[in-house]
């Protein structure tokens, strides 16, 4: 890992805003980024409030195998979050981490003009050195509609705001200088702990509310949203995104990267993983509780659809001693 004040001309600058526990998942998107862009010019900033010793080592051993800079940017987060309620910091599907995205074009100013923010829960699939030149066409960010546009308009219509479209921001290329100037991250955060707003996906609806008008909104092979678990509820395993797919992003609250999953998207997971420092690691280390409540919940009523009684069962008991030693 390098100097973050130096400047890499010609390179793809991509940032992550991440807690501790997303750190291996991000290194694996990493990975699966370096294996699909061999003649690319990277640059990783990972913007986290504490990091380990140990994911701190295996991501300089990442930055050295592969030849591209790993840059990690402090932060204080619990500045950032001082004037969000208590409620919206431990809301079920975002952490305090997901707000340091707001962090990142004002202190990546002096190093670049154009940054990719990307969630944590990616894989890459394809080449993206298309990224590095597009034209923007005057707007703030590109962006990639959300799977439930219409619903997240419709929701937020009843609130009197009016967006024409609504976009998911788990992958944004932002013009650094344009966000600075519009003031973004100041009103998004504004419009995070607006009480009367009581915005659900918070700094999602933020970003959409404050950035109306000012998107470019490309083709969904930048962020192909794949919901794990609408697809293993219908019973599929495979993956299923078109051939075109550069970012595929495991929306919601399912992942690739557990044992007990029967998706192909574990294998992937595992393929990219052994290109990384945490290659052998055990893809269950690191769940918390809200996590083991949502796979152990799932796998019960999965197997009981699938009229797997006996399975079934035994996961219905490892839910209930679960849901007993959290009560």
């Amino acid at each position: 890992m390098s100097d973050t004040g130096s400047q890499s001309l010609n390179a793809l600058h991509i940032a992550f805003g991440v807690d501790e526990h997303y750190v291996h998942p991000m290194a694996v998107t990493m990975a699966s980024i370096i294996a699909n862009n061999p003649g690319l010019a990277l640059v990783f900033h990972v913007f986290i409030a504490d990091v380990s010793p140990s994911s701190r080592e295996r991501l300089a051993q990442l930055a050295s195998q592969s030849g591209q800079r790993i840059d990690i940017h402090g932060v204080d987060l619990q500045a950032l979050v001082s004037g969000v309620s208590a409620q919206q910091q431990s809301h079920a599907y975002i952490s305090k981490a997901a707000y340091t995205r707001l962090l990142i074009p004002e202190a990546l100013a002096a190093i670049t003009d154009r940054v990719l923010y990307l969630d944590a829960d990616i894989l890459c699939l394809g080449d993206i050195s298309g990224l590095l030149n597009l034209d923007l066409e005057g707007a703030t960010a590109a962006v990639v509609r959300d799977l439930n546009a219409l619903g997240m308009r419709t929701r937020l219509s009843h609130k009197q705001l009016l967006l024409r479209d609504y976009f998911n921001s788990g992958v944004l290329l932002i013009d650094i200088p344009r966000w600075l100037e519009q003031k973004v991250s100041e009103r998004a955060l504004a419009k995070i702990t607006d009480p009367l707003l009581n915005l659900k996906y918070f700094d999602q609806d933020a970003l959409n509310i404050v950035l109306e008008g000012k998107v470019r909104v490309i083709d969904s092979q930048w962020n192909c949203q794949y919901p794990l678990t609408s697809r293993l509820r219908k019973g599929k395993t495979q993956m299923d995104v078109p051939a075109d797919t550069r970012f595929v992003h495991f929306i919601g609250p399912l992942k690739p990267w557990r044992t007990w999953s029967p998706h192909q998207s574990r294998e992937l997971f595992v393929q990219y993983q052994a290109l990384s420092p945490w290659a052998g690691t055990d893809l269950d280390e690191g769940f918390t509780p809200r996590e083991r409540h949502v796979y152990l919940r799932f796998m019960y009523r999965h197997l009981f659809k699938e009229q797997q009684w006996l399975k079934g069962l035994l996961w219905y008991v490892k839910f209930l001693r679960h849901k007993r030693s959290i009560a």
